[in-house]
């Protein structure tokens, strides 16, 4: 009997999940763990091992955290970002607390700034400052509306100073002066995280790998730091660093278009020609993706160092009553490796090409109808969530 109501407890605390593939379909259940190859959930009563490269992400169904004001942001070079309650540098080692991740210890090498201000007014300052290749420390200060900064080595931080190496001389200035420091540039040669976890707290944390348990995940950070946190605050783990990129986040190699009886290109990024987003027949919105008129030919560099292209295509339904017809034919490096026709009496279909190897990608739409009606009134063909895969 006491098995049986530990088992049923373990079940009724399992948080829930969604898990969603390259496929962009969510599969729902409770989360059992992870490991280094799978991840293990419960899903409809029956216990599954997802493989970790057919997942993009997992969200938790857990409610936001509460937001309460950090004492300083601290960010991290692989782009982690921490707000913290406390924090003390002392021989180039970080000891932070935070209410999520506990006491933790970081190298300094691993910090790209920390930020003591919240004031949101100076942010677009305080950007261009941290996107410099700053050669030196910089110690940032608040002077009325301006962010100004003096160049030196950070040599300690307290809660109460900050003590700074200016042209040979170590100064300590109040914390409560300070607005920020940001750190020098480094030469930074190491691979895309794997991972990005969400906390429901607003914090994001990247990763080179991580494991779970049904309490728990603990995230490795490129400088081999490892923190652990409890379920209950995560928001959402992302996998698609480096495995995924949308065909719109680079501009083709290459475009083709004879113009028909629509005015304007004959394709728009991320939207419909006629409404912000996409929605293929039959499908969800979409906020990535091609809409292509017929007669256009793009083409894009791979470079062979995919593995998918997969996309859903259909007419959008914005024209849906405009008897779309349009074919759609897919080649790469010159080979035939799809030819549909799509026509706004069918719902949208999912498109999923093996692209191991090929270079150049080319996508060709053209009329769909005879002769007679070649006109391309209503032939606006989505291609939505149009994306490569590692």
């Amino acid at each position: 009997m006491n098995l049986l109501f530990a088992a049923l407890l373990a079940l009724v605390a399992a948080p829930s999940v969604e898990v969603v593939s390259f496929q962009g379909e969510p599969r729902a259940g409770a989360w059992r763990g992870l490991t280094n190859q799978a991840l293990l959930m419960t899903e409809a009563g029956k216990d599954v091992s997802v493989p970790l490269t057919e997942v993009l992400e997992v969200r938790f169904r857990n409610e936001s955290g509460k937001l309460d004001k950090p004492a300083a942001v601290v960010t991290l070079w692989n782009g982690s970002k921490v707000g913290v309650s406390q924090l003390r540098m002392v021989d180039k080692q970080l000891k932070l607390s935070s209410t999520v991740l506990g006491e933790l210890s970081l190298p300094q090498s691993e910090i790209a700034s920390l930020r003591f201000s919240d004031r949101f007014d100076e942010d677009e300052q305080w950007m261009k400052l941290v996107e410099r290749a700053n050669k030196s420390d910089l110690l940032v200060i608040r002077k009325e509306q301006t962010l100004d900064f003096l160049d030196g080595v950070v040599v300690e931080v307290t809660d109460k100073a900050v003590t700074f190496l200016l042209e040979g001389e170590e100064i300590s200035t109040k914390r409560e002066k300070v607005f920020g420091l940001i750190f020098a540039r480094r030469t930074n040669n190491a691979k895309p995280p794997a991972v990005r976890l969400e906390l429901n707290n607003g914090d994001s944390l990247m990763g080179d790998s991580m494991a779970g348990t049904a309490n728990g995940v603990t995230i490795t950070t490129t400088g081999k730091s490892d923190v652990s946190i409890p379920l209950e605050h995560l928001k959402r783990i992302d996998f698609s660093h480096g495995r995924l990129r949308y065909l719109t986040q680079d501009a083709p190699r290459d475009v083709k278009y004879v113009r028909g009886l629509q005015d304007g290109p004959g394709f728009v990024q991320d939207r419909a020609f006629y409404s912000p987003e996409l929605r293929p027949i039959g499908s969800r919105a979409f906020s990535r993706g091609l809409c292509i008129r017929p007669q256009t030919t793009l083409k894009y560099r791979l470079g062979g160092e995919y593995r998918r292209f997969q996309a859903l295509a259909g007419i959008d339904e914005s024209v849906k009553d405009g008897n779309g017809d349009c074919d759609l034919t897919i080649f790469g490096d010159g080979k035939q490796l799809l030819k549909m026709k799509v026509t706004s009496r069918d719902t949208a279909r999912p498109v999923d090409l093996n692209v191991e190897g090929i270079v150049m990608l080319e996508i060709n739409v053209g009329f769909g109808g005879d002769a007679a009606t070649n006109v391309d009134l209503g032939d606006n063909l989505d291609l939505a969530d149009a994306k490569l895969i590692k």
